[in-house]
């Protein structure tokens, strides 16, 4: 089953693209990634979604307009990858434009009838509401897929993925056999404070610190990092989730003060600090400190965090989740091709353990084209 899967993250940086054959084996999912890239967003898409994302300013025309022009940015985002190569479906995120799981409440939007009258193929969509119509927070989803395509019958590993906001997956050795042990959540901010600062700091003349390089140059300012983690978030037990709502500009907007006292290198030294150290205490609080942790997103391209989480965790591995099969750079959005698999064959996909929900349940919509000569397709499939 040739599936196209498309994420577009909190870091609000482009679509990722994934073009990924899946097989059912047993209770387990092969997975071959056969192409991926990133497109960046279009400078009037992008200017919609610092309207209304970051800025929280425009009203429901602008979130109307820019639902229409992230799917058609979706649909040339796909015509440019796939160049004319055919799928069985695809699977969009969409784009977080509001979230707040502890209340049962998000928003993903992007028009998906775009992208399907573009490709000509089914696409999935929408897959948070249905875990939160069950009481859930909507997030993380991805942990399903970490359970089918990452845990190990023998060690204990972590699933980290370094996006806008981090999460992580538990998985203790054979998790698949009781998916109740699996323990996952936001731990709090990746990369987006660190965007936020040196795009401010800099005058926009940057907007990341590529390779954590600028950091590395700085000092941590410990009474400043310590403040930061009181935030009250970082103590709350899982299921949890979080965004840019609590982690986004708002946040920069406490500490902006204290951080104009330091040099960009001390205040992103800071902040990177908060993101490991966060991390590091989700780890040691369920006993986890010493476990493989495999990276994606695109956390696992700045150096220098990740070599701050091994000096903090002395006595885990880290390295990129490329080293169990799993693409660090496009790993979320095969998760949501996987996730559009799973709508198809209506089998449920979210972990309540993991979301808070009241129970498992099918995730996702269609927008279907040609649907019923693709779900005999995937019936005769999993016949086999």
């Amino acid at each position: 089953m040739i599936a196209l899967g498309m994420m577009s993250g909190t870091s609000l940086d482009g679509i990722d693209c994934a073009l990924v054959d899946l097989q059912q084996c047993g209770e387990r999912l092969k997975i071959e990634l056969l192409d991926a890239r990133t497109f960046a967003f279009d400078g009037t898409t992008r200017e919609l979604l610092d309207d209304v994302v970051r800025r929280e300013r425009g009203g429901l025309a602008a979130v109307a307009r820019l639902h229409r022009a992230l799917g058609r940015a979706h649909a040339d985002a796909a015509e440019r990858f796939l160049e004319g190569r055919l799928v069985d479906f695809a699977a969009m995120h969409g784009q977080t434009i509001f979230h707040d799981g502890t209340a049962a409440l998000t928003l993903q939007i992007g028009d998906p009838f775009a992208l399907r009258d573009r490709i000509a193929a089914s696409v999935c969509f929408d897959f948070r509401s249905a875990d939160c119509a069950l009481g859930g927070s909507g997030a993380p989803l991805v942990p399903y897929v970490d359970m089918l395509l990452v845990a190990d019958a023998d060690e204990k590993r972590v699933a980290f993925n370094c996006g806008g906001i981090a999460n992580v997956t538990l998985l203790p050795p054979r998790a698949w056999l009781d998916e109740n042990r699996i323990v996952a959540f936001d731990t709090g901010p990746g990369n987006m404070l660190l965007d936020a600062w040196i795009a401010e700091a800099s005058g926009g003349r940057a907007d990341f610190d590529r390779n954590g390089d600028t950091a590395a140059r700085g000092s941590v300012d410990v009474p400043l990092l310590t403040e930061m983690l009181a935030d009250p978030y970082f103590a709350l037990p899982a299921p949890k989730s979080t965004g840019r709502e609590r982690f986004g500009e708002a946040f920069v907007h406490r500490f902006r003060s204290a951080l104009r006292e330091l040099t960009i290198e001390d205040g992103l030294a800071t902040l990177l600090a908060l993101t490991v150290e966060s991390i590091a205490r989700a780890l040691e609080r369920y006993g986890f400190e010493d476990a493989r942790i495999l990276c994606s997103g695109g956390g696992a391209k700045n150096s220098r965090l990740l070599q701050a989480l091994r000096e903090r965790l002395s006595r885990a591995r880290v390295e990129p989740s490329d080293v169990v099969g799993v693409p660090a750079e496009s790993k979320e959005a095969v998760a949501f091709a996987v996730l559009g698999f799973e709508t198809l064959r209506e089998r449920s996909a979210n972990l309540p353990s993991v979301t808070g929900a009241r129970r498992r349940g099918v995730l996702g919509a269609v927008a279907p084209h040609g649907l019923s000569k693709l779900l005999a397709k995937i019936a005769k499939e999993d016949a086999r």
